[in-house]
């Protein structure tokens, strides 16, 4: 009688661990290329035969959809999966979601787990992607997990990654809040907020440096502060700008969080917030609900959306057009932008 081979059988005639085995079995990323193949010949050699269960497993499963992102608790990043969750089970699909709480070795272990599940792709937000100088072991995993499971990457690239690319025209997002402050007589502008080195806060400054000269205004250094994403970033940066000789009369949000914190530093210095008009960047769901509401940029959050979904059909349909889409902001104007007094 024909004995069954099993992957014990074939870990010890390749001199690797059972689990390195089952890892090619799942087609995981960190086993090398070279180790790989040994694997697959001993099994071919061996007529080996994984059951059912390893056979579901090493198949694409074309419903299943990863979602990374970093912070579930930024309302930026919970807007665009809530409503892609929403339009994926409408499709039938089945959405996973991990926050990988902005640390790189969380990433890859939600890339390599939906690698392992053979997930139809991965929708990737933040971390590694939003890095304006990837890391080139970062990179290098992206390469590998993408030769078995597409990637969107969605407001966000890495150099040397060819995927599916879908964002947000920022430097048209910066320039519809510079010409409207404009408008309304300011010329004395600051921009705060965000982290250097970080592609949407680096984007945001050089478009808000290139079209201050285009309206012909100075760009005053000491009135950019970056202080990283969150409403007590917003609260350090509002402080050290309280401190300058000179005040700006706007003061631009890298996004809503940091606003929100500029406000409320305001109020603790008991500073009328009537002195500053604000705009932040993302149009996040209590913007229209805080006081003042703030001016802002939307992401255009539908279309966004939308086009991630096309991405999942076109790679779930086998089709592999990895051409980047660039979706339009569009401003919203409301209470916390006036016109300037000075």
């Amino acid at each position: 009688m024909k004995k069954n081979i099993t992957i014990y059988d074939i870990a010890k005639e390749v001199n690797v661990s059972p689990t390195t085995v089952s890892r090619v079995l799942t087609g995981n990323p960190v086993v090398k290329e070279s180790t790989r193949q040994k694997v697959l010949e001993k099994m071919k050699e061996l007529d080996f035969s994984p059951n059912e269960a390893a056979r579901r497993l090493m198949k694409p499963q074309k419903s299943l959809i990863g979602f990374i992102l970093p912070e579930i608790t930024n309302p930026f990043f919970s807007q665009v999966y809530i409503e892609v969750e929403r339009k994926a089970l409408e499709k039938g699909y089945t959405i996973l979601l991990r926050n990988s709480m902005n640390n790189s070795e969380m990433e890859s272990i939600h890339l390599r787990e939906f690698t392992e599940r053979r997930a139809a792709c991965i929708v990737f937000m933040g971390g590694r992607i939003n890095k304006s100088v990837p890391d080139a072991n970062e990179v290098k995993e992206m390469q590998e997990v993408m030769n078995r499971v597409p990637v969107i990457m969605v407001n966000g690239k890495m150099k040397g990654v060819k995927s599916f690319n879908i964002r947000t025209n920022e430097e048209e997002g910066i320039r519809s809040i510079v010409s409207h402050l404009v408008s309304l007589g300011h010329s004395k502008i600051a921009l705060i907020g965000g982290k250097k080195g970080i592609s949407s806060a680096d984007t945001k400054l050089l478009s808000f440096k290139r079209i201050l000269k285009e309206f012909q205004l100075e760009f005053h250094s000491e009135w950019q502060i970056f202080s990283e994403f969150s409403v007590e970033s917003g609260r350090e940066a509002m402080k050290k700008l309280l401190k300058k000789e000179s005040l700006p009369t706007a003061i631009i949000g890298i996004n809503d969080l940091v606003i929100y914190g500029a406000l409320k530093e305001c109020r603790y210095q008991k500073i009328p917030i009537e002195r500053f008009s604000f705009a932040g960047f993302d149009d996040i769901y209590p913007s229209d609900i805080v006081y003042p509401s703030l001016t802002t940029v939307n992401h255009n959050y539908e279309v966004l959306v939308n086009e991630i979904m096309k991405g999942i059909d076109t790679i779930v349909d086998g089709k592999t057009n990895k051409k980047g889409k660039m979706v339009d902001t569009k401003l919203i104007i409301r209470e916390s932008s006036k016109e300037c007094k000075e």
